[in-house]
């Protein structure tokens, strides 16, 4: 009796253990999606795509400081920067260079470099390209992911 629970036992670990890696894939893409769809709105000064990851109660915290709590600061902070033009908010992230940690099921961390400039330029930071990092948790409810919390780092060469 105790050999056929520990199979059972070892058996539901593997099949969970599957279902996990299978999750988190399919998790990741999810994220690195989002993270490029927010960059691809950049390109065009897209406010909706640019703000729409983000949750009713997320906050950012961007170089300057100054603290955004809930969506609608975080609006009003990107609504002000894209009044200086679309192509002040234009940036990409390097597939290559997002790294993504899932804490649990339903909150992951990035690490995500972002570049200004516009998609087609070169997909990797050269060393003379300044870079920022923000890091950003995500978190999963009702089965979306979307931005709870973002920092951003100054930039770095």
């Amino acid at each position: 009796m105790k050999i056929v629970f520990q199979v059972l036992a070892t058996f539901i670990c593997l099949i969970t253990t599957e279902i996990w890696a299978q999750a988190t894939l399919e998790d990741e893409q999810a994220i690195r999606n989002l993270i490029a769809e927010h960059a691809a709105a950049s390109q065009t000064g897209d406010f909706e795509g640019l703000v729409g990851g983000y949750r009713d109660d997320s906050d950012v915290r961007w170089t300057d400081g100054v603290l955004m709590e809930g969506l609608s600061e975080i609006e009003s902070g990107y609504r002000e920067v894209l009044s200086n033009g679309a192509q002040v908010m234009a940036h990409r992230h390097p597939t290559d260079t997002i790294r993504i940690r899932f804490l649990s099921e339903d909150v992951a961390f990035a690490d995500i470099n972002s570049l200004p400039g516009v998609m087609g330029e070169v997909e990797s930071p050269s060393h003379h390209q300044a870079t920022t990092p923000f890091f950003v948790v995500f978190t999963k409810i009702a089965g979306e992911w979307g931005v709870a919390i973002e920092r951003q780092g100054s930039s770095v060469r």
